[in-house]
């Protein structure tokens, strides 16, 4: 009787439980909560978008010169409204002064932290980036000066493009190879199309130029198309006036903390030789990695352009499919503008080695510094 009575109770506990238990499972029970779904309605609900108001300034080399100047730019970032007015100011204007419009002008040695400020909505909103001054007047800027122009506007040489001495030389594939007896060591790409019964150089070059300066280059060079096309002997005459194009480029380099800081930038206009130069050492210059060019070349028209855009591909290039999206070792054709990043490609072999390094050259440089000084 007791255990008649025992699987009765049983039974029907089990009727009472199953219909709860089932709604649950398909979640048509209203008065069964769904803790998931209330867990992330409340954290989607109470999510709020915090707005912080904040300057990004531009990029800075890490030394100026004496007597150089640079445009610091600040870009208002989730402001409530633009600011109307930006104040830059300089802790150290033995060192380096500042002017409304961002322009440092470097004075003297030393290091200056710069300042932009601004408000936003009452609120102060400030950044700053520390501007190191070194002295222009050493071995390796005297030794620059004799053979290239100097831009103070962001302190670098130049070559000008009517009274280079390279000029009449024109170039061929050896002079790669030749100027690692001299220490240079940079990478280099070749791109090589023929358009208008021309058979057309133009060559990508970045990093160590000897011993004590570094930068990137980029030429462009002609030939008559005779049929042999492009050898270890081909000569190639540099691009006459009508044969120069409109490019811009800059050179940006990567620090030791993986960010990126600008070396130089060459601005839109016509050149056969498009270049720039800044005293210092690559941390590693075989190959030139830590340089990164970014360039826009201007083509004579679209079919040089879809000419140009073969050689870039054949020379290891990919195609990007939106200028935006561009990446290392990438190129854009939008019409007769191609838009490349250059940062890995090398046809470099760099067999010759350098046994200076950078420390060494430095006490080399202070020696002669301190002997020309006391004289």
């Amino acid at each position: 009787m007791k255990l008649y009575m025992r699987i009765t109770a049983l039974c029907l506990c089990v009727l009472l439980l199953l219909p709860p238990a089932a709604n649950a499972a398909t979640g048509d029970d209203p008065e069964t909560p769904d803790y998931d779904a209330i867990t992330q309605t409340d954290e989607t609900e109470g999510e709020t978008e915090v707005r912080e108001a904040k300057l990004v300034l531009s990029d800075l080399p890490v030394s100026l010169s004496v007597g150089s100047k640079i445009k610091i730019k600040a870009d208002p970032v989730d402001f409530e409204t633009p600011p109307q007015s930006i104040k830059w100011t300089s802790d150290n204007t033995a060192a380096a002064t500042v002017d409304k419009n961002g322009v440092v002008s470097c004075i003297g040695t030393g290091q200056a932290t710069i300042t932009a400020s601004a408000t936003d909505a009452d609120t102060p909103v400030s950044a700053s980036c520390v501007v190191k001054v070194v002295a222009r007047h050493s071995f390796a800027h005297i030794f620059l000066s004799l053979t290239y122009s100097y831009s103070a506007m962001g302190d670098y040489y130049y070559s000008d493009n009517e009274s280079a001495w390279q000029k009449p030389f024109g170039f061929m594939r050896l002079y790669d190879v030749a100027s690692q007896l001299i220490g240079y060591q940079y990478d280099f790409k070749r791109i090589v199309f023929t358009y208008d019964n021309k058979d057309w150089l133009i060559e990508f070059w970045k990093g160590q130029y000897a011993l004590f300066q570094y930068g990137g280059e980029i030429g462009v060079y002609t030939k008559p198309a005779v049929g042999f096309g492009d050898t270890p002997v081909s000569t190639y005459r540099t691009a006459s006036r009508n044969d120069r194009l409109d490019m811009e480029m800059t050179l940006w380099q990567e620090q030791s903390d993986g960010t990126m800081k600008r070396v130089f930038t060459r601005d839109y206009d016509k050149y056969w030789w498009c270049d720039g130069y800044r005293i210092g050492r690559l941390r590693r210059s075989k190959p030139a990695t830590e340089l990164q060019m970014i360039s826009r070349i201007t083509l004579k028209d679209e079919k040089m352009a879809a000419e140009f855009e073969k050689g870039m591909k054949s020379s290891g290039f990919s195609e990007s499919d939106d200028l935006d999206d561009l990446k290392n070792d990438c190129y854009y054709r939008d019409g007769c503008d191609v838009y490349f990043i250059w940062r890995n490609l090398t046809e470099s072999q760099h067999f010759i080695p350098m046994f200076v390094d950078g420390d060494t050259l430095s006490v080399i440089f202070s020696f002669f510094n301190r002997l020309r000084l006391s004289h």
